[in-house]
């Protein structure tokens, strides 16, 4: 009986540690050799800043200077766009981008000059085939951008990371930029003419969404949101903006680029991106109200012409809908 228990004690601490590097796994990104990782208590140097070096399964491995696998540094050469739509999307995910490219992310829809582009990160299953699905893909409508993480729902704040840092390095010319997820309804013409205004001076350190005030973080290790106190001791979040679709001026990737380089990584993206606002001592920027809906709401066309996103309308429903919403936008309501 004592052996039986002692077997069953060390089958549970030998799940445990499975489970553990597991999840580091999970979180990590997909390099084989981290030899960028420092044990905690030293520091790494990146972009000239200095950090201490924080290890925990849940932590992203961020700052590392990324490597861009598939890129698009011509995309705005010679250009000055309006507004830059960089869209999350898994990798693999080829369907959602040739709707939204179909849809909503259709540059030619616009009469103000937009550019689109899709954020992947490396593909867990399938590697080599999705990879070449993805060159295949870039080869014909040249709007991927890559880095070498894994493509995981808690390395989001890596994929916007690597948005923001394509901005400023072949896109600065751009006024403003709107980070959204695939599956999201978007009002490109009523985001430019009604709440950015083309017509007038670029705003600076210009931040706005659906705004979250008071929210705590989620210490459930069962939550999909779980971030435990070594990640992050705070017993609330400062005010952000909901993750599914927010915009900001072009100043602000390279002030929140910079600053993330500085601060501890947590996984939840938007409440992060609250975190480095709150660092740089610039608020959240107050919309109109009821214009980013952070919920799915029943499509009506009257409706859907006066709000910038809804949420939960992605694949052939966001087709469809979309389809009587191009052809009724000059009908009155």
């Amino acid at each position: 009986m004592r052996r039986r228990i002692c077997s069953r004690k060390f089958l549970t601490f030998y799940f445990g540690i499975l489970m553990l590097m597991s999840g580091y796994l999970f979180y990590s990104e997909s390099k084989i050799s981290h030899d960028s990782v420092k044990f905690q208590g030293k520091k790494n140097s990146v972009n000239n800043l200095t950090f201490p070096v924080f290890k925990h399964p849940l932590a992203p491995p961020y700052p590392f200077p990324y490597k861009f696998l598939i890129n698009q540094p011509d995309k705005c050469k010679n250009r000055k766009p309006f507004l830059v739509i960089m869209v999350l999307v898994q990798c693999q995910d080829l369907n959602s981008r040739h709707i939204i490219r179909d849809t909503w992310g259709n540059e030619s829809l616009y009469d103000i000059e937009v550019v689109r582009i899709f954020l992947v990160g490396l593909p867990q299953i399938a590697p080599e085939r999705t990879k070449d699905v993805l060159k295949e893909e870039n080869v014909t409508f040249g709007d991927i951008v890559q880095q070498d993480f894994l493509d995981t729902y808690y390395n989001l704040t890596l994929k916007t990371l690597m948005g923001m840092e394509w901005v400023i390095k072949f896109c600065s010319s751009a006024s403003y930029v709107m980070k959204i997820d695939s599956d999201m309804f978007l009002n490109v013409d009523y985001l430019i003419h009604n709440i950015l205004y083309p017509d007038l001076p670029v705003r600076t350190n210009y931040f706005t969404g659906a705004i979250y005030r008071n929210t705590k973080p989620k210490r459930k290790k069962s939550s999909k949101w779980y971030v435990p106190k070594e990640i992050y001791p705070n017993n609330t979040y400062p005010p952000y903006c909901a993750g599914p679709g927010y915009v900001f001026s072009t100043d602000m990737a390279k002030k929140i680029y910079d600053v993330a380089q500085e601060i501890r990584v947590i996984p939840m993206e938007d409440a992060f991106m609250g975190i480095c606002l709150y660092k740089l001592h610039i608020p959240v920027s107050e919309p109109p109200r009821g214009k980013f809906v952070s919920r799915k709401v029943h499509y009506n066309h009257c409706r859907f012409r006066k709000v910038v996103t809804v949420h939960h309308y992605g694949g052939y429903e966001l087709r469809r809908i979309w389809a009587d919403f191009w052809a009724k936008r000059s009908q009155k309501c």
